[in-house]
């Protein structure tokens, strides 16, 4: 993972960027450090692929050139706009025409900083957090940049959460979360009570909700910063929850999978057996089956309702730390390796829809 080496930064690795689903549908992965392709999920043909299907625009005043380095962070849409920020700080703009399969990146941008975390867009800005917390606010129309804030220092793994006018963020180091206001980059609040985490700020009602080191998921106001609830696990919570309807659900390195109420109440537990059975990634809720994977490749599909196993499908000499993409009854895994695989969420049936270095 990615605090492998005592925590003391990322170990050497190809990126793990989740796959995503395009505003046309498509999917895009990343094939190989620095590359992504565009999938058709229905039939995994090529749609396009960049940089490879690059077309310069001559008339940009910045040099295009492909990004270099590899994705951990998942790329971000704007209708026919793709951002895409590596580990090593260098971020892109690539533009497809409605419609055409040709691309053009008309700005890249250094950053001059490491990058796990997903950005976030809001305002007409790009907000991208470096590993040494610093929050970089990028003009989504020429790449230039707006604003530098850090509130304190300390790396920042998990993609932060826009509510209303503030950006909320975790400090990993700090052990803190707190709410940067997006207009001038003051803190409104802070608070301490989660312990440290490198999970996906996600909302939930008036609260947000974040995955924590210290095996629990906690609740935290969205305007104050008060803790409202705390729910305990059997192991490190680092995948974001998934909010679905009046349910919580949330895996943890322990190798279990829980369903909560709203309020950090406990539906039910499933737990995985076997060797290091560890749920790093988020859970997917495809056409009424809970779907689950494991960091060594076992996937299982859950009724949601009450935790049963319905399947089970292992999938050999893979790790999984991406988040699963739900699409038309099907979900898609990047492995570390970038393969994409796709599972078959009322079966469990598994086929490779590309393998690594294609």
């Amino acid at each position: 993972m990615l605090f492998v080496a005592g925590c003391g930064g990322i170990a050497p690795a190809a990126g793990w960027a989740a796959p995503t689903r395009m505003p046309d549908g498509n999917i895009l992965v990343q094939v190989k450090p620095g590359e992504v392709r565009a999938i058709a999920p229905s039939s995994g043909s090529e749609r396009w692929h960049f940089p490879s299907s690059v077309k310069t625009e001559k008339s940009s005043k910045r040099v295009s050139r492909p990004v270099k380095g590899t994705f951990y962070a998942a790329p971000v849409f704007d209708n026919d706009r793709t951002y895409l920020v590596s580990y090593e700080g260098h971020l892109a703009r690539i533009d497809r025409s409605q419609g055409s399969n040709e691309i053009a990146n008309p700005w890249t941008v250094e950053l001059g900083g490491n990058v796990v975390a997903t950005p976030v867009l809001s305002g007409g800005r790009l907000y991208v957090l470096t590993e040494d917390g610093e929050v970089i606010a990028v003009n989504t129309e020429d790449g230039g940049i707006a604003s530098r804030t850090r509130i304190e220092s300390g790396r920042v793994w998990g993609s932060p959460l826009v509510s209303g006018e503030n950006l909320i963020l975790s400090n990993f180091d700090r052990k803190t979360i707190y709410a940067m206001r997006l207009s001038d980059g003051k803190a409104l609040w802070s608070t301490g009570k989660a312990g440290a985490s490198i999970s996906d700020v996600v909302a939930s009602g008036q609260n947000v909700l974040i995955g924590s080191l210290d095996g629990s998921l906690h609740a935290i106001d969205t305007t104050s910063g008060t803790p409202r609830w705390q729910f305990t696990a059997d192991g490190w919570v680092t995948g974001a929850p998934l909010v679905a309807g009046d349910t919580i659900y949330v895996g943890t390195m322990g190798g279990s999978v829980y369903a909560l109420t709203l309020d950090g109440q406990q539906r039910w537990q499933f737990t995985l057996d076997g060797t290091k059975p560890e749920f790093r990634a988020t859970p997917a809720l495809v056409d009424g089956t809970l779907v689950a994977a494991s960091r060594r490749g076992v996937v299982v599909g859950l009724d949601p309702a009450t935790g049963q196993q319905r399947w089970r499908s292992e999938i050999a000499d893979v790790r999984l730390d991406a988040s699963p993409l739900a699409v038309d009854g099907s979900v898609f895994l990047a492995t570390t390796k970038h393969a994409l695989i796709r599972v078959d969420a009322s079966s469990g049936a598994t086929l490779t829809i590309s393998s690594p270095g294609e």
